[in-house]
């Protein structure tokens, strides 16, 4: 029983019942059969037409002659408890079934206690996050970025899962590995720091070594100066021992575009200035932009895309949009076929 006190107290509460009553002994066996097998012979004498002294003849069943009744016997038994103890008896069994079960159930309930939740850090447009993990590793979330740290980080391992931006500078333990997950691939850490780049509207996951070794899935190996990047097809690129301004920048207040399209350098403008910008037609998204912004408000960095572009940017209030001007924009096509 799962609880022994409940046992006992079942125990106590049946001996009380039976205090009451006097239970009768077991009868002697032996002297039963003996006195059953005297009262057959003396049965069988009877309706042999030799009845017993003082007793008449039996009369058949009816009323005329016939064969003698057949006669019953039942063996002696021990007398029936009375109606009452045996219902007390009952409900003292359904109780402490109900016991038992109840015990289980609790004992059952306390073997999987909910697991803890993971922990979240979340970046909103304009805002920067820096977070010193448990083990030492220092991240930096760039805006509009979700970090989620799995619950048992840096028991056996060390998982984290991406939605945005962010540099890790990793703390180095070759018994845990750290591992960064962001969409379709993850970044196996082998002693290094690097970025990671994975916003749900970029269509591919983009890794920049700063120093080390990363293994990514999907790409391979990339050391310090490689930029690998697996699209949500599973195709993959790897840029060795280039420039990695453009992926690593932001971290110093530095934007270097090299051929980006156009919504990819709107959609930066409002992660880092909050700003509310329109691309008017559709046709101009894919329009490439190079080059850089360092330290520009958000209307002289519209000011530079539309000189660069040939566009023109109006202005009502906070918001801002982006069209094409008429002689100066070059079709989409020309750059496409390029």
């Amino acid at each position: 029983m799962v609880r022994p006190e409940w046992a006992r107290l079942l125990e106590r509460y049946l001996a009380e019942l039976d205090g009451g009553v006097e239970i009768p002994p077991m009868p002697d066996l032996d002297a039963s059969w003996a006195t059953l097998a005297a009262r057959m012979r003396a049965e069988s004498s009877a309706d042999a037409g030799h009845p017993a002294p003082g007793a008449g003849t039996p009369t058949p069943l009816g009323g005329g002659r016939g064969p003698a009744p057949h006669r019953h016997f039942l063996l002696p038994s021990a007398p029936a408890r009375p109606w009452w103890r045996r219902s007390l008896l009952t409900a003292g069994a359904a109780f402490a079934a109900a016991l038992v079960i109840g015990a289980l159930s609790l004992s059952r309930d306390r073997v999987a206690p909910p697991l803890p939740a993971p922990r979240v850090y979340e970046t909103t447009p304009a805002q920067r996050a820096e977070i010193v993990l448990s083990d030492g590793t220092r991240i930096t979330l760039a805006p509009e970025s979700r970090l989620r740290v799995a619950a048992d980080f840096g028991t056996e391992r060390r998982d984290v899962y991406l939605e945005g931006e962010a540099f890790f500078d990793v703390a180095h333990d070759a018994v845990r590995p750290f591992t960064a997950y962001a969409g379709n691939a993850s970044a196996h850490d082998i002693g290094t720091a690097f970025a990671i780049r994975s916003y749900p509207r970029d269509r591919a996951v983009q890794v920049a070594v700063r120093e080390g070794v990363v293994a990514m899935s999907g790409v391979g190996p990339l050391a310090a100066g490689d930029v690998g990047t697996l699209a949500s097809d599973g195709r993959a690129t790897v840029r060795h021992g280039g420039d990695t301004a453009s992926a690593l920048g932001w971290l110093d207040g530095r934007f270097s575009y090299t051929d980006a399209p156009l919504t990819r350098v709107v959609e930066d403008l409002h992660r880092w200035h909050d700003a509310d910008i329109t691309i008017r037609d559709s046709a101009l998204a894919d329009l490439p932009f190079t080059g850089e912004m360092n330290g520009l408000s958000t209307s002289s960095a519209l000011d530079l895309v539309a000189r660069t572009l040939g566009l023109r940017v109006k202005r009502d209030g906070d918001r801002f949009t982006l069209a094409a001007d008429a002689g100066r924009t070059p079709h989409p096509m020309t750059h496409a076929s390029r």
